[in-house]
């Protein structure tokens, strides 16, 4: 129950939860389908759930009249979770969106430049676009007009028997012994496990919403009139 277990141990563990043997070479003809199932269910985890461990971000030095910037292999583009600047030492939010009402007030095609840059999208070539075009360059020494990216990362190759995964190892290794012999009694099991695995995993990294019975906060008391003399009426 880890992460980082490399392939040659998936692969130990998979063909044991199968009931098959051990040895490398009882599962020579059979070995390129079970890497694929380990890899395949990997990566179907990977999009399923958007997995804590697996968020990072990355710095891109805007530069002065240049408008798409290219991102790391490692970085998935489709899974941005949020775009930031650094402007007068402050980390501010790129809104996601360019329309036509935002290319009329600072036209891309004709060049015009303008400070800081507020909105990106995605742009051909798995590029982000930023809006307006930036007339400064960032600033290494302070991250001025640095831009910064935040999202989930690709999954590491799965490949050699040295890679290791990038989530848990159980839920990989069931999930792919349950694609693998799906009808036997072997393979339903292991899709149990790996339900009742990736449901606890899911349980653990997902933030609980707090609850208080009754309303939210403590409820205000009945408020009351002071009286400071009693007069009786007609008084």
């Amino acid at each position: 129950m880890a992460r980082g277990t490399t392939l040659v141990k998936l692969l130990d563990d998979l063909r044991a939860a199968l009931g098959l043997s051990l040895n490398p070479a009882h599962n020579n003809q059979v070995r390129d389908r079970q890497v694929k199932a380990l890899q395949k269910t990997q990566e179907w985890l990977w999009d399923d759930f958007t997995w804590p461990h697996l968020r990072v971000w990355r710095n891109y030095p805007l530069q002065a009249g240049q408008y798409l910037y290219d991102i790391h292999n490692d970085f998935d583009i489709d899974r941005i979770e949020r775009i930031e600047v650094m402007n007068a030492g402050l980390w501010n939010p790129v809104l996601p969106g360019i329309d036509p009402g935002h290319l009329r007030a600072h036209n891309t095609e004709l060049g015009e430049r303008a400070w800081p840059v507020r909105r990106w999208r995605i742009a051909e070539n798995e590029q982000v676009e930023v809006w307006p075009i930036p007339d400064q360059n960032a600033e290494p020494a302070t991250l001025e007009g640095t831009l910064k990216v935040t999202g989930i990362r690709r999954l590491r190759p799965l490949v050699a028997d040295s890679d290791r995964c990038d989530l848990d190892d159980d839920v990989i290794v069931n999930y792919a012994a349950n694609k693998l012999e799906p009808e036997s009694q072997k393979g339903k099991i292991a899709l149990n496990i790996a339900n009742r695995r990736l449901a606890r995993l899911k349980g653990h990294l997902t933030p609980r919403r707090e609850f208080r019975m009754f309303g939210i906060g403590r409820a205000e008391p009945v408020r009351r009139l002071f009286v400071g003399q009693y007069r009786p009426p007609g008084a």
